[in-house]
């Protein structure tokens, strides 16, 4: 073909959907001697998209168009032919690929419109869009292209996307669109307020009757009094004296967030390693790891003599260094890349947990966290992670899990 005058055409045909549509096309570009060099085919809501760019002798191309036009009339599909010249129109667009998911109990016209107008404007191209419906929850994937000439950086359309995000109520995550978005073997969880409700020094405290006290040190660490480490001694010698047993009451009072336990069966199922790294206490993480059957737990040790706590931490403290200290060390025990990562947490304290895995989401969380953070959802269950892999209902119920 490369001696003799060639066009390179465009088709693409629109329609209602049916099988063998695509069988009768490729039969047909095989009677011609054709060069393909992109196929792509959509179905959505019975409608079918389907686009071929080939190369065919010039000799050829009204005999291919008026066959083609014959087979997809018969069909009752629209086809269009464009003639294009050169190699531009098909060439890979160097650049990055991103992946944008909106999630929200409902999607509303109004927040979609201004992330694609943003979108927009930042010169982003969408390449794909996919609508997923969750018992839920609804969820809109947008596959940018990021073009390597688009002066924007990642951090900038973060932050313009987020805003909006923040502005409608609806929940964000950007991530590089990659195989290893699509492929995660590890998850580090906090405990408090993440994989369970409960934020457990206040429920001892509560039970101890040293509830206001507590609250004042923990609102000095919010506002950046005390550091992690100086506010959890503090509180924890409040609790000193107590006898045992004020651990089980605590533990008696202490439930699960939604959808963990989905959460890491589905996990599980793929053959993720699980963890819980937790500022709280090992008593309490290590009772969750039976209990959800993870992999590792890693919290503070209370102390205990004669029965009674001594209002003093043993060992090192799990602060924000240690959470990302031991999230590099598990992905390295585990040989998992740190991009195939996953991190999530609610509080100042996972920050630099959330930053160094590939994937943070601020669960949940604080403000300040929120905007940080990766990814943000404020949805109840925490099973809606999945969504931000790319889970669909249908790989869901092929899982069987409800």
């Amino acid at each position: 073909m490369s001696d003799t005058p060639t066009d390179t055409l465009l088709l693409h045909i629109s329609g209602q959907d049916r099988p063998g549509i695509l069988a009768d096309v490729i039969q047909t570009l095989s009677w011609y001697d054709v060069d393909m060099r992109d196929l792509q085919q959509t179905t959505s809501l019975g409608q079918l998209n389907l686009s071929v760019l080939f190369k065919i002798r010039s000799s050829q191309g009204l005999a291919i168009v008026r066959d083609m036009g014959k087979l997809l009339r018969e069909r009752g599909l629209a086809v269009d032919f464009v003639v294009l010249e050169g190699d531009a129109p098909w060439r890979q667009v160097s650049g990055k690929t991103l992946a944008l998911t909106y999630l929200a109990p409902k999607v509303e016209a109004e927040g979609l419109h201004s992330v694609v107008r943003e979108v927009a404007r930042m010169q982003l191209n969408v390449e794909r869009i996919n609508w997923l419906t969750y018992p839920d929850v609804q969820c809109v994937e947008l596959v940018l292209q990021h073009p390597s000439d688009n002066p924007i950086r990642f951090a900038e359309i973060r932050q313009r996307l987020f805003e909006i995000a923040f502005r409608h109520h609806f929940d964000l995550a950007l991530q590089p669109e990659s195989l290893y978005r699509r492929s995660k073997r590890l998850i580090v969880m906090d405990m408090d307020s993440t994989l369970i409700q409960q934020e457990v020094i206040d429920e001892l405290a509560t039970l101890a009757g040293v509830g206001p006290e507590v609250a004042h040190i923990t609102e000095a660490a919010m506002q950046g009094e005390l550091d992690f480490q100086a506010a959890l001694r503090q509180r924890v010698a409040l609790l000193a004296g107590q006898p045992v047993s004020l651990l089980e009451q605590a533990l008696a009072r202490i439930q699960l967030t939604p959808g963990v336990e989905r959460l890491i069966q589905v996990l599980k199922k793929l053959g993720f390693r699980t963890a819980v790294i937790s500022g709280g206490f090992d008593y309490f993480a290590n009772h969750l790891k039976e209990q959800l059957h993870l992999d590792y737990c890693f919290a503070n040790q209370l102390e205990i003599k004669d029965g009674h706590l001594t209002g003093r931490v043993c060992g090192e403290i799990i602060d924000k260094a240690a959470k990302a200290r031991l999230l590099r060390e598990l992905a390295q025990r585990e040989q998992i890349p740190l991009e195939q990562t996953i991190a999530v947490g609610d509080g100042a304290n996972d920050l630099e947990m959330l930053n160094t895995a590939g994937l943070g989401v601020a669960f949940n969380a604080k403000p300040r966290v929120r905007q940080q953070a990766e990814a943000f959802l404020s949805q109840r269950g925490l099973d809606t992670i999945l969504y931000l892999l790319g889970v669909t209902p249908r790989d869901l119920q092929a899982m069987q899990i409800d």
